[in-house]
């Protein structure tokens, strides 16, 4: 783990006022950082598949009896099916602190160092054809802010500990070509018609939301719930099919690669999604639930968007658009 120290006049002028308003005490800095090292919600467990992977997946995850789902939707009539993932090779972190008397607010940066993989399968033989697999290498980085606290704690000889408050979500990704613009949430009924939002997530506002650590967005397990995200692409697009869509979003979601899983948003107009090729993609998951013997259980998502020259052109480049948001789910 890599600690950034910086020292122009400004930080030393926020040092000196740490250390003033808390009685001449520096930041206990690594105590900050092992709160963050130990929260569920925080971190990038779970961006990482490990290889490849179907576009539609779960694994690891209480799934309510149904069954590992695995996906061989993505035809194009020529006879193929694709998978995708990455594999991480190197990671960073730096968190740079600015310190009041009660709070602390720590700006972390994960830069992250891997590659991506893409296999086509062809549906006839299951067979992996060569001219359209490969690997590329990616760079990218993902921010986000958090906020600790000072507790009162009389058992503390400082009399305080310091807890994680809230936490922004995650944004990232590579490249200036696709970008989130939107992210929402609904409820589905048994009928499968999608009901009332849920939650609601604008690009405007990500870098300054915070999440109240005990009130992450909440879900309850083995309900269904519809996503919906708008993209810009700054193109040129690069298409695969009739539609004219020139990028592929998916949901991703779990602790970890081996509790993960993973639902393919489409702008087809089929199905959920209402209008073809409008930028807004969408589709539908039942809610995974926390674990055997468990009431809850916190998660993290990862929602993104590549465009499909990243997907399907060796030399096509590396961009990407990701947020990642923390969520609960809880037993009926």
């Amino acid at each position: 783990m890599k600690q950034l120290y910086l020292l122009p006049l400004s930080l030393l002028l926020i040092f000196s006022a740490c250390e003033n308003a808390d009685n001449g005490v520096p930041l206990d800095e690594s105590a900050l950082l092992a709160l963050l090292d130990a929260d569920e919600a925080a971190g990038m467990d779970g961006f990482d598949s490990g290889g490849d992977m179907d576009l539609d997946h779960d694994v690891g995850l209480e799934i309510g009896g149904v069954g590992r789902v695995l996906s061989d939707t993505l035809s194009f009539g020529e006879g193929y099916r694709i998978r995708y993932g990455r594999r991480l090779m190197d990671r960073d972190r730096t968190v740079e602190f600015d310190a009041g008397e009660d709070t602390a607010i720590g700006l972390v940066t994960h830069t992250i160092i891997g590659e991506f993989i893409t296999k086509a399968i062809d549906t006839s033989n299951h067979e992996q054809i060569d001219s359209l697999s490969f690997t590329k290498e990616f760079s990218s980085i993902f921010t986000r802010k958090v906020r600790f606290v000072k507790v009162d704690d009389s058992s503390n000889p400082d009399g305080y500990h310091w807890k994680i408050d809230a936490l922004t979500p995650m944004i990232g990704g590579s490249g200036d070509k696709v970008f989130i613009t939107n992210l929402s949430f609904h409820a589905l009924t048994d009928g499968l018609e999608v009901g009332e939002q849920l939650y609601s997530f604008t690009a405007d506002e990500l870098g300054d939301l915070f999440i109240d650590r005990e009130s992450l967005p909440t879900f309850t397990a083995f309900s269904g719930v519809a996503a919906y995200a708008d993209i810009t692409n700054a193109g040129p697009e690069y298409t695969m099919e009739s539609t004219g869509v020139g990028e592929w979003v998916f949901l991703n979601y779990g602790r970890n690669r081996f509790q993960r899983g993973r639902r393919h948003l489409h702008d087809t107009g089929m199905f959920f999604d209402e209008t073809m090729n409008d930028n807004t993609h969408s589709g539908a998951m039942r809610i995974h639930g926390p674990g055997p013997e468990q009431v809850r259980g916190v998660f993290r998502t990862f929602t993104e968007a590549i465009d499909l020259a990243t997907m399907f052109v060796s030399d096509g480049g590396y961009n990407t658009s990701v947020w990642s948001i923390p969520y609960r789910v809880e037993r009926p």
